[in-house]
């Protein structure tokens, strides 16, 4: 993708500040290099849950020197441009004068798992509205993006496969086919009713992985499953159905024009590939194929109802031997499951902005299989599973 050029923004004053939260995350820390790169590092209050912002630079150079960031680019942070805090607990920053200077807030920090994690509505709903309530009144704040996941959508949200961008969610635990999306549906909820004169912006990703330029070198999270039903050649969708997925740059650059931008049309937004950029299991398995990875790439599937995954478990033993069958079995089952929704989330809204059309997983594919063809799936796996 070219360099990205940020909007015009009339309204920011020369010592605007944007504050990234989340920014040692996936998607935060993508954030962050894609404004540094767009010459805005002198704009940004990045939060990070550290004592001290010495230990903070630390954690930051690291993160974002693994997600694409240059020497020079790191360069360019000191610790101006750190806040130390942890949600919920943000009492302790709420008198930092650099709040008054925040023009936007792109919220990105989650507890992003697929477990039960006790601490997830704490972090997620907790930690959002601790959030909200420090930046309410601030006397600049233009606009307050939350960053959701389109799945928050629920897996009963459409008869035809095809998710608007809708303002309500579904909150009800029948809905959710994991904690993590219901735990989003409810901050986004509760942010509505306890802060409505927020300059709330909702964006909500679809299923983010790997990266144009580095693969799944930064993070191998949801990739290893596309891996894992090829070496089991199985599928509990049609290979024809469609899987919505965005690369994380893509994803970040979105979301820095969308802080930016004078005004915006719309509240929500799907950060997604949409009709355009949406591709099929076939699809992504050709691409393998085409790239020279042969074995078990370009052959057909066996379509299997997700209550016959257990019956995989003597395969998985032969063809994944470096994991536990049984809880790779148990994730293949949820996994299954959310394959089976065939989603495609309407991006309407996000092209109107101006937003370019998200590139297809199959343009990258083969750059994440190799980043990841010397990494077990077993810690591919605990990226999703903490």
């Amino acid at each position: 993708m070219p360099p990205y050029t940020s909007p015009t923004v009339i309204n920011m004053a020369s010592d605007d500040l944007i504050l990234i939260t989340g920014a040692t995350g996936f998607l935060g820390s993508a954030t962050a290099v894609e404004a540094i790169q767009a010459g805005l590092a002198h704009r940004l209050l990045l939060m990070v849950r550290a004592p001290n912002p010495r230990q903070a630079l630390e954690r930051l150079w690291i993160q974002l020197k693994q997600i694409g960031a240059s020497d020079a680019d790191l360069a360019q942070l000191g610790s101006q441009q750190v806040l130390c805090a942890e949600l919920p607990e943000l009492a302790g920053v709420a008198a930092d004068p650099r709040l008054e200077q925040v023009s936007a807030v792109i919220h990105c920090a989650a507890l992003a798992t697929f477990t039960d994690h006790p601490a997830l509505e704490k972090t997620n709903v907790d930690g959002t509205l601790a959030l909200a309530a420090l930046m309410e009144g601030r006397p600049r704040l233009r606009r307050f993006l939350y960053i959701g996941t389109a799945m928050a959508c629920g897996s009963h949200s459409a008869a035809d496969n095809s998710i608007p961008e809708m303002l309500s969610l579904p909150l009800a635990q029948e809905d959710h086919l994991v904690p993590y999306t219901r735990s989003k549906a409810i901050g986004e909820r509760r942010l509505r009713e306890h802060f409505p004169d927020l300059p709330l912006v909702v964006l909500r990703p679809s299923i983010v992985v790997g990266h144009t330029r580095l693969g799944c070198t930064p993070s191998q999270s949801i990739f290893w499953v596309f891996m894992v039903w090829q070496k089991l050649g199985v599928l509990t969708t049609s290979l024809d159905d469609k899987i919505d997925v965005v690369p994380v740059d893509w994803c970040a650059r979105a979301i820095l024009h969308l802080a930016l931008k004078e005004t915006l049309a719309q509240p929500v937004f799907h950060l997604s590939a949409g009709v355009q950029s949406s591709r099929s299991f076939r699809q992504l398995d050709l691409a393998l194929a085409a790239g020279g990875r042969k074995g078990v790439y370009g052959r057909g599937y066996e379509r299997i109802e997700v209550g016959q995954i257990d019956q995989l478990i003597p395969r998985i033993k032969v063809r994944i031997p470096d994991c536990n069958p049984r809880l790779l079995a148990r994730a293949l089952k949820l996994y299954g499951e959310f394959a089976r929704l065939n989603y495609v989330f309407s991006n309407r809204n996000l092209l109107a902005e101006g937003v370019a059309s998200a590139p297809p997983l199959t343009e990258y594919i083969g750059l994440c299989a190799t980043s990841t063809q010397n990494i077990s799936i077993a810690n591919q796996m605990k990226w999703d599973f903490k």
